[in-house]
């Protein structure tokens, strides 16, 4: 059954929208939980003499708890420490470890989420729906017919108004190149495309840093189980120190524990993100490798062309002296326009439009011979003595 209806317009890849989508909606959502249940539920509970339980909590909260260093690595079967990082220890001479971040976990995952839309919102507001507006009016219908029509309710234009249709395309996308709009279109999304790679690497350094110096090596440590990582960086038990005065004037100091209920969900959040970060590094980095890739071999490569082209005009292939004519004469960025007006259109009219500009753009002026020679495939050290700049 063919498919009739307007298609989805994308100016960005696969790659893009991991970050713009699903890593800033899984940032939102896992700040939305994580704040839910810190500010609205309990997030803590110390052991405490009654009268004192919520004033306790709430200190211990705001005021961070700690562990103590040398209790990190003691075995529970020892009897030394009923919890990692818990036991007795000497104020101001056993190193302790502070922990404050939880009170900002939902605030940083929140600010995350948005760093990861942000190359977007820019890509966005560069873009203005362009792409759009040259789309939009080629895709009331994937079908033609040799006079208009109405099939189930749908119109089915005809093949003189399509073709119109193309060539008004073709004109604007002319048009654009002619006073280099396509090429700040172009630069911008390889821009987004760097800033992708770039917030990713700042996001590990940040949450790095966020973490105590822990994160970097977390899922590593976590899959070989290295001295309970996970217990060392989110402890689910952790001591608090309350001073207050006595009846008499005396300070008074309560030594209790608390347990941490939260950190079993950040342990959780921030296990997944290691491995996701991981994941969308080596994907953006491979994205970023492709588009390189693109920019060296869309005008040395015949091959590369009538592959890269092929996949957006399954049936009938191009004609192999249209992608010649087109990638001699357009430089990168124009060449970067005309693919993603291909993935927005079916493949009959990217075919006809890809063949009535490269009629456009053989000069009439230009002798029979050198439109021969123009036919011919180029050397390695003709193509690098063409303009290979990306325009």
């Amino acid at each position: 059954k063919a498919n009739i209806g307007p298609k989805n317009i994308y100016t960005d890849n696969f790659v893009f929208r991991l970050h713009y989508r699903i890593t800033f909606w899984f940032l939102l959502a896992c700040a939305v939980l994580v704040g839910s249940r810190e500010f609205i539920r309990e997030h803590i509970n110390c052991i405490s003499n009654g009268y004192l339980a919520h004033v306790i909590d709430t200190y211990c909260f705001f005021s961070t708890t700690f562990t103590v260093v040398k209790y990190h690595n003691s075995s529970l079967h020892s009897g030394t420490s009923a919890h990692p990082g818990v036991g007795p220890y000497l104020e101001g001479k056993d190193p302790i470890i502070r922990h404050a971040y939880y009170q900002w976990v939902p605030f940083v995952l929140f600010f995350q989420g948005l760093f990861f839309y942000g190359p977007y919102l820019l890509w966005s507001s560069v873009d203005n729906n362009r792409m759009k507006a040259i789309v939009q009016i080629m895709t009331t219908s994937r079908l033609t017919a040799p006079q208009q029509c109405e099939i189930n309710g749908h119109k089915i234009e005809s093949e003189e108004a399509r073709n119109k249709k193309v060539m008004w395309m073709k004109e604007a996308y002319l048009s654009f190149s002619r006073f280099k709009v396509n090429r700040d279109w172009a630069k911008y999304l390889v821009l987004c495309e760097a800033l992708n790679w770039i917030n990713i690497i700042i996001q590990i350094i940040l949450v790095n840093i966020f973490l105590q110096g822990k994160f970097l090596h977390l899922g590593i440590d976590w899959v070989n189980n290295s001295e309970n990582i996970l217990d060392m960086v989110f402890p689910k038990v952790t001591k608090c120190t309350f001073r207050k005065f006595g009846s008499s004037g005396s300070v008074q100091v309560h030594d209790t524990i608390c347990v941490m209920a939260l950190n079993i969900i950040n342990e959780k959040i921030y296990c997944l993100l290691w491995f996701w970060f991981l994941i969308l590094f080596i994907i953006t980095s491979l994205g970023l490798l492709w588009r390189l890739l693109t920019y060296l071999l869309h005008r040395r490569s015949p091959a590369f062309n009538k592959w890269i082209w092929g996949e957006l005009s399954p049936g009938p292939a191009l004609r192999r002296q249209d992608i010649q004519i087109v990638t001699r004469k357009l430089c990168f960025s124009d060449w970067l326009f005309l693919y993603y007006l291909g993935k927005n259109i079916n493949g009959s009219m990217f075919r006809t439009l890809v063949a009535q500009i490269s009629e456009s753009l053989q000069d009439t002026s230009v002798p029979q011979q050198e439109k021969f020679l123009l036919l011919q495939p180029s050397s390695p050290s003709q193509s690098h003595k063409e303009n290979e700049s990306f325009c």
